[in-house]
């Protein structure tokens, strides 16, 4: 049997793009946008205090009074405080029951002074098990079987309230059991925060409140429908390939779901980097 080292968080870890408390949430989207990334760490002195991901900033506008420029909110209005970090020399599978235990999508890495030295983000980990993982299981042993699905004329009313009952940021569209599209949360509306833990919470808030206006176009439910908005043709792996391989195609994508297919093109399943950390977080 093929042996597998096994990585730990300094061999995987990037940087960190930090700012300080009194920086602004003006500050926190110009880095945003200048580095490429989606999440900030707040810290003082080399500590991290606190984060602050896409998710947090649409949270809060969405719920803040319209009433300041984003260059009046201050950063740690908006970060998230309970920051759960991990140290530079735990290995990677306890990186990855962190992130699966408690619902998150990155982890700070500190040495044992408490002192940030990078950031581990789900890509990451996604990266490092393409890379070195190879081999060691199939898309089949972790893909997820219960796949979410609608037609191609389904309004875009319920592919969002499907997304919202089962707490998916993704659903494939389908024509008979062939795959022929794929939905995000992002092809719906510009507020990735909806998929998180208070997901139906705020569903309800944009249905049943004025807001909804702001967000949902009068008689969208009527007009858009699933093949107005779905990527076409997604990209597909065979139930049979290597796990390893369908951890490529998502970080060469950069896409968080690949639809898995069985020998007669049928939609089987869906692997995402979620199943793949959980993947890493099995390696002993």
């Amino acid at each position: 049997m093929q042996k597998y080292s096994q990585l730990k968080a300094k061999d995987v870890r990037k940087r960190a793009i930090t700012l300080e408390l009194n920086k602004t949430l003006y500050d926190v989207r110009n880095a945003m946008l200048r580095y490429n990334i989606s999440r900030v760490v707040i810290a003082k002195n080399d500590k991290p205090l606190g984060i602050i991901t896409e998710k947090d900033i649409a949270r809060f506008l969405y719920r803040a009074p319209a009433n300041r420029r984003i260059d009046e909110i201050r950063a740690e209005e908006v970060m998230s405080r309970n920051l759960i970090t991990v140290d530079e020399q735990n290995e990677l599978n306890i990186c990855a029951q962190l992130m699966l235990d408690n619902g998150i999508s990155s982890l700070p890495v500190i040495d044992g002074k408490g002192d940030l030295k990078g950031i581990i983000t789900k890509s990451d980990l996604v990266g490092a098990y393409a890379k070195n993982y190879a081999g060691r299981n199939k898309v089949d042993d972790y893909m997820t079987r219960h796949v979410f699905t609608v037609a191609p004329d389904e309004t875009t009313h319920m592919v969002l309230a499907i997304m919202a009952n089962n707490n998916v940021s993704r659903v494939v569209v389908i024509r008979g059991k062939k795959p022929i599209g794929i939905i995000t949360g992002r092809d719906l509306l510009p507020m990735s925060a909806l998929f998180g833990p208070d997901t139906q919470q705020i569903i309800n808030e944009i249905f049943t409140s004025r807001k909804a206006s702001l967000i949902i176009p009068s008689g969208i439910s009527a007009v858009f429908l699933a093949r107005d908005i779905m990527k076409h043709d997604p990209i597909t792996i065979a139930k049979d390939s290597d796990l390893a391989d369908a951890a490529q195609i998502m970080v060469r994508n950069r896409i968080s779901g690949v639809p898995v297919i069985d020998s007669n093109g049928d939609l089987t399943g869906i692997v995402t980097k979620t199943d793949v950390v959980k993947a890493i977080a099995n390696i002993q």
